[in-house]
């Protein structure tokens, strides 16, 4: 595409979200992606030569809007957080005694002076593991930490003039900024603590007054946990609580300057450790701003200092860190509110307007006030401004609402207002004038965040003037060429971090030509952006930017795509060579819509470059997965986009956001979809679990984040497709199993593999709950000793070549069943060394079974043979034999112990093990590799007989029929993959949510159902369907594939009206067609077959793929057409035959006398075929010798048909297919015909004979009918399931 943004961008600019209602999670959102704009200005004068290259030098100023962040799972919630300014290298603790360790409890006691009981924590040196001393949580870092036990008061640390170095290694001065920082683990949850300065002069009416102006505050922070350690930091100036009166009063002894904590508002204690001071500027050399330290009449307006300045009485808010702008903001929860003193600094009748940048959460929306109030001590009652000694004077610049918005920052503009007249004149003199911002009625829910405070018009540091908002107009004007910049200026267009485009023009409000700033200080939200060229102004070609609560449209709309090498480095893209006219076809597409602004390439391009591109199938829902393990979904973190320069020397982007496939029935999807599904699933942004109650009563959970979004596109083999199915070998092959239709959303399955990684993981993340017991909490561990078990093997105790001697299973015999064997390759041997001595006939049959065994285990085998067959068997010579060596096409395979490598729980045994010590170092103590080397020591039957325990001592992992290798040996092995849920529930932790969660994130990968459960090699049958075709993006009116709600899935915005769509698509096939005898005739059909859009007439493919089975077959068999529109799920919905049931069925389980559905079974009598009367050869109406008119169907033939069409149930649901609604079923292809519910007695037909006359019955079919001459077979791949029997799930 030519043009830089999309509706797609636009989406993930309002807001980034995730979850989904539907499939058991909460919705979950993150602040969008951006646009931002850097200036480069080439050092240099520019040169025409273009062998010149400049040295771009980027805008590096300040961004006060808030900054895009990628989801994070670190909680910041209660940081006051990074510093908010650029700090000079860090510079050393000038406080001593600020971490706690190398001193005495009394030198520490007396260096943190306290007005309220305070004790050391030390760890006690005699316990080597700290995790066994109670103190350990109660101590940050080192040994030592100080305790506030409880009541109300401060602790402070002497900072003033004459402190000796062991206390303050430098001393402070006026003007030096100080970075304060430390950790507090707080007793009691959400509470405050506040770190401020005391100041103590004679000169001052109290020696300890506080300034008025709240300067002494430098932070307040919020803990909201109890009993966990937060780091407290923030930036403080020193000069400004020195001063009282306009005079700077240092403080002339130690303790005349100090730096105290306190909890506020209550009496709960807390803990501190690891304190630090560091000088970061000293006097003139300022790390902060002027506008950090003072803007207009606020100081502090950003938070750059925390909390200084802001008034910190015990109603006020508190700062906390925002990972969205990445820097403190301030935060107002109910009744809170931020106050400032600002008489000092603002100007007497004055004219003020300023904004504020807001975010809301916890609440749809809040009555925001600001008000100014001056309280005045009036000196004349009379003349003065009130007729009493104190007046209070108020102003209200701003009473607004605010709303959510999806948790974005937002700009709020007060109005216009006058500071109060000129009140220097007036008898008296204001004793403070506050200002303060509260909200009215909030939810204790909601959350408040205010940020970066700036001023409007002439006390605008950028003379920024704001007039009436401006005017929302859907068509901006031309782009004015006198706004061009110099040709060596331009501007860098990026989106989410990434390049878009290069402008030479800034981006200016449409209507009242404001020129927006370009200098990267900025970033603007999308809100709306017509997909074309902003340069075709002749087009509606809208691009606005959110701005004052409006969608505000942007001069010269979306702008088109551009890269100069000159000002951006090519190496840092990804560029595509398309320049090449002979070996390059670029087409443009869509030209009615994009004015030529989409291009479809039309030939290969061979070139190594293309290796190192995003991949498009990584593109929105993926998180990470086997291919991709570091991967996020790119909506919050995009791939880098991925230009092309053209023949004619422009650029475009590479639009990655419809990957489109083909899955007709010449050209079956080759994977089904399979790499969509798998890159689709939304793990990564799943809640978790889900709870469910077991038949004991015992809450259990099972992995619920396992979900995918785009669906399996193959259809199972029907009567339509089955001759054009395709076999395919992908890996990723996915298909739709019927056996799994009850839930047809789950494509995909969560699957452990037992490789030496997830057994050496296993014991730990298995331990994740763990819990020592504690006052008010019993112990817990449930963590699992399992261990794939080496070194087993053949002995005397369990096998010695005769029948009394053999204790366990041998390959060639098995006490009363077929005999299973385990094989391992042994690639050092040859044929001349991989010799034995058995019958030749068991070397056949043990061969033959290696060769076709179809066991996908990469480092053993496992294989059965049927004694009850005599080809089948080992000669009884060799039946007690063991450990051979068979020598195979593939090479030499050696018989090992029928359990080497199996898996094995041993946690029983760890805990009642009879060894005096336990637990048993020698067993744990392979809980972190998983593999564990049976003793020679021990014989064999030992090991035989702790499996058959009383109690279970050890106890084998089975391979469940959701394992990939549940074959002919149900213990899972070394190698083997097992689905989470069936591996939690069989270990014991299903009823552990920490555990399971821990196994699902540590040990679990994504795989597709159908390859876990039922695929056993040979490859997966494909299939497509009759009613879907190649997709022809030449086609001009195409299909937008955007969804209105990235989490709703089916929520389409292309169009409102599916109904109309459905008419309109129809209306232009009729008309246009060029098969228009075949129109007609299918018009005929539809006439008489009355399929109508009475039920879901949305449903847009639904009614159209209905009338497409008379388009098909207009010219075709009237038999083939009602069959197809009896297993057509339009015909079941309508007519009720979809999930109509035989009496026997409904009697056998339910114990219920309902009959099958009769609607059908009359209307395909009396509307499709023989009517109600029979007809002479004319056409006319029969009739009997009595001139009555004969009948051609009664109430028995109704009943009769009722029982022929049950059974019927619809196919599951797929992808690559057009819905309305996400639904488990497919309202598109064919129904099925569930065996189980159908009536199998004998139905009678309306001629009096019997339906299936002429057939034999199973029962007289002779031996081995399926080998017999014209048996028919049906190919199913790899697939294990029969496709026209299963065994029904009562």
């Amino acid at each position: 595409r030519k043009f830089a943004f999309t509706d797609y961008d636009v989406q993930n600019s309002r807001s980034l979200r995730w979850g989904n209602v539907e499939l058991g999670s909460s919705y979950q959102t993150q602040v969008g992606h951006k646009v931002t704009v850097e200036t480069v200005t080439l050092s240099g004068v520019p040169s025409a030569s273009p062998s010149i290259s400049f040295m771009p030098s980027l805008s590096s100023a300040p961004s006060p809007l808030p900054t895009t962040a990628s989801p994070t799972g670190t909680p910041t919630e209660s940081l006051t957080g990074k510093p908010t300014i650029s700090m000079a290298p860090t510079a050393a603790n000038i406080l001593g005694f600020a971490d706690m360790e190398d001193a005495t409890d009394q030198q520490i006691l007396n260096a943190w002076p306290a007005k309220l009981p305070t004790a050391v924590i030390r760890l006690d040196p005699d316990i080597t593991d700290p995790a066994l001393d109670p103190n350990t949580p109660l101590v940050h870092s080192g040994s030592t930490a100080l305790e506030v036990i409880e009541g109300r008061g401060f602790v402070m640390r002497q900072i003033g003039g004459d402190c000796p170095a062991s206390r303050l290694k430098e001393p402070i001065s006026a003007g030096d900024q100080l970075r304060i920082s430390f950790w507090v683990r707080m007793k009691a949850a959400n509470k405050v603590i506040v770190l401020y300065t005391g100041h103590y002069h004679e000169s001052k009416p109290k020696p300890w007054a506080i300034q008025r102006d709240d300067s002494n505050i430098i932070s307040r922070t919020r803990i909201n946990k109890a009993n966990e350690w937060t780091r407290i930091e923030a930036v403080h100036t020193v000069g400004d609580d020195w001063t009282w009166d306009s005079e700077l009063l240092p403080p002339e002894k130690c303790n005349h300057y100090q730096l105290r904590i306190r909890a506020d508002a209550t009496t709960a204690g807390y803990y501190l450790d690891d304190f630090k001071v560091e000088k970061v500027a000293s006097g003139s050399a300022s790390a902060l701003t002027a506008r950090d330290v003072s803007y207009g009449f606020l100081k502090n307006p950003d938070f750059a200092m925390s909390f200084q300045y802001w008034k910190a009485i015990s109603a006020a808010g508190d700062t906390v860190f925002d990972a969205d702008q990445g820097k403190e903001v301030a935060r107002l929860k109910r009744n809170r509110r931020l106050m400032q003193n600002i008489v000092a600094e603002a100007i007497p009748g004055e004219k003020y307007q300023f904004a504020f940048w807001a975010k809301l959460s916890g609440t749809a929306s809040v009555t925001t006030n600001i008000i100014v109030r001056m309280r005045f001590e009036n000196d004349d009652i009379v003349n003065g401004p009130c007729g009493r000694v104190t007046c209070n004077i108020f102003l209200r610049p701003l009473t607004t609402t605010i709303e959510s918005k999806g948790r974005q920052w937002q700009r709020i503009v007060s109005d216009e207002f006058t500071m109060f007249g000129n009140y220097t004149k007036w008898p008296g003199k204001p004793s403070f004038i506050l200002f303060t911002m509260l909200t009215k009625d909030m939810a204790s829910s909601g959350e408040l965040r205010v940020s970066n405070f700036e001023f409007l018009g002439e006390h605008s540091l950028t003379g920024e003037v704001i007039t009436d908002s401006p005017t929302i107009t859907t068509v901006p004007s031309m782009q004015p060429s006198n706004m061009e910049a110099p040709d060596y200026v331009r501007y860098i267009v990026r989106y989410a971090g990434e390049i878009r485009t290069v402008i030479n023009y800034p981006f200016q409000v449409d209507k009242t030509g404001e020129i927006l700033p370009m200098d990267g200080s900025k970033q603007y939200q999308l809100c709306e952006v017509d997909e074309v060229e902003g340069k075709y102004g002749v087009f509606p070609n809208r691009m606005g930017f959110f701005m004052g609560g409006k969608c505000v449209p942007i001069r010269g709309g979306n702008p088109t795509v551009h890269i100069d090498p000159i000002f951006v480095n090519m190496t840092d893209i990804h560029l595509l060579d398309l320049t090449d006219e002979n070996s390059t076809t670029v087409t443009p597409i869509n030209v009615e819509q994009t004015y030529g602004g989409d291009l479809l390439l039309e030939s290969a391009v061979d070139d190594e470059i293309c290796e190192t591109f995003p991949n498009p199938y990584d593109n929105d829902y993926r998180g990470a997965d086997a291919m991709n393990p570091d991967d996020v979904p790119s909506r919050f973190d995009p791939d880098p986009p991925v230009f092309a320069e053209l023949p004619d020397g422009s650029y475009a982007l590479y639009d990655s956001r419809l990957v489109t496939v083909e899955n007709s029935l010449e050209n079956p999807t080759p994977d089904g979809g399979g790499k969509s599904v798998l890159r689709s699933t939304i793990r990564a942004q799943r809640d978790g679990f889900t709870a469910r109650v077991s038949t004991s009563g015992r809450a259990e959970f099972f992995v619920f984040n396992d979900h995918n979004i785009a669906l399996c596109n193959n259809e199972q083999p029907n009567f339509l497709n089955r001759e054009s199915c395709v076999l395919t070998y992908d890996d990723n092959a996915c298909v739709k199993e019927y056996e799994q239709s009850t839930n047809t959303f789950i494509d995909v399955q969560l699957v452990m593999t037992f490789d030496e990684e997830t057994l050496a993981k296993m014991h730990n993340a298995t331990r994740a709950s763990y819990r020592e017991a504690s006052p008010g909490f019993a112990a817990r561990d449930n963590s699992r000793y399992i261990y794939s078990v080496k070194n087993l093997r053949f002995d005397d105790s369990i096998a010695n070549g005769t029948l009394a001697g053999t204790k366990i299973d041998l390959p060639c015999y098995r006490a009363g069943g077929n005999p299973t064997s385990r094989w391992i390759p042994r690639p050092d041997l040859d044929a001349s060394t991989c010799v034995n001595s058995l019958q030749e006939n068991t070397v056949a049959v043990l061969k033959h079974e290696l060769e076709t065994s179809n066991d996908e285990n990469p480092y053993m085998r496992d294989i059965v043979l049927w004694n009850q067959i005599e080809e089948d068997a080992c000669n009884e010579a060799d039946l007690y034999e063991f450990g051979m060596l068979i020598m195979t096409s593939e090479g030499c395979w050696e018989n090992v112990h029928p359990d080497y490598m199996s898996l094995f729980d041993f946690t029983n045994y760890v805990a009642a093990h009879p060894m005096p010590t336990t637990p048993d170092i020698s067993i744990t103590g392979f809980k972190d590799i998983g593999f564990m080397d049976y003793p020679d020591s021990h014989p064999m039957s030992y090991f035989e007989d702790l499996k058959k325990e009383e109690g279970v001592k050890i106890r084998s992992l089975e391979r469940y029929v959701y394992s990939t290798t549940s074959r002919v040996n149900q213990n899972a092995r070394y190698g083997d993959k097992m689905v989470v849920d069936q591996f939690s529930k069989m270990v014991g932790i299903s009823n552990d949510r920490i555990n399971l969660l821990a196994v699902a994130d540590d040990l679990g990968t994504m795989m597709l159902s159908n390859q876990v459960e039922y695929n056993r090699g040979g490859g997966t049958l494909v299939c497509g369907s009759p009613d879907e075709v190649a997709p022809d993006p030449r086609l001009d009116d195409y299909f937008d594939g955007l969804e209105a709600d990235q989490a709703c899935f089916g929520c389409q915005s292309s169009y409102v009206n599916y109904y109309q769509q459905k008419q309109t698509v129809w209306t232009m096939n009729v008309l246009e067609a060029e098969d228009q005898l075949c129109q007609r005739m299918s018009w005929a059909l539809y006439e008489h077959l009355n399929v109508g859009i009475t039920t879901a007439p949305d449903n847009t493919e639904t009614n159209l793929y209905s009338y497409d089975i008379l388009t098909r077959n207009c010219f075709g068999s009237y038999f083939d057409i009602l069959k197809e529109m009896v297993y057509n799920p339009k015909i079941g919905e309508q007519f009720n035959s979809v999930g109509s049931t035989s009496a026997r069925q409904k009697w056998d389980v339910h114990k219920q006398l309902v009959l099958p559905d009769e609607n059908l079974g009359r209307e395909i009598m009396q509307l499709f075929t023989i009517g109600m009367h029979e007809l002479n050869y004319d056409g006319t109406e029969a009739r009997d010798e009595f001139g009555r008119l004969i009948q051609t169907y009664d109430n028995y033939d109704i009943m009769t048909n009722a029982r022929v069409l049950t059974g019927f149930h619809y196919t599951a649901r797929r992808g690559n297919v057009e819905e309305l609604f996400r639904s488990n079923k497919s309202r598109m292809d064919p129904m099925r015909i569930d065996i189980d519910a159908h009536d199998f007695f004998p139905k009678a037909s309306v001629d009096g004979n019997w339906i299936g006359d002429r057939y034999p019955l199973c029962v007289d079919l002779p031996k081995h009918h399926f080998l017999k001459i014209g048996a028919s077979f049906r190919f199913r791949g790899g697939s294990s399931l029969p496709q026209s029997q299963y065994v029904p799930a009562h």
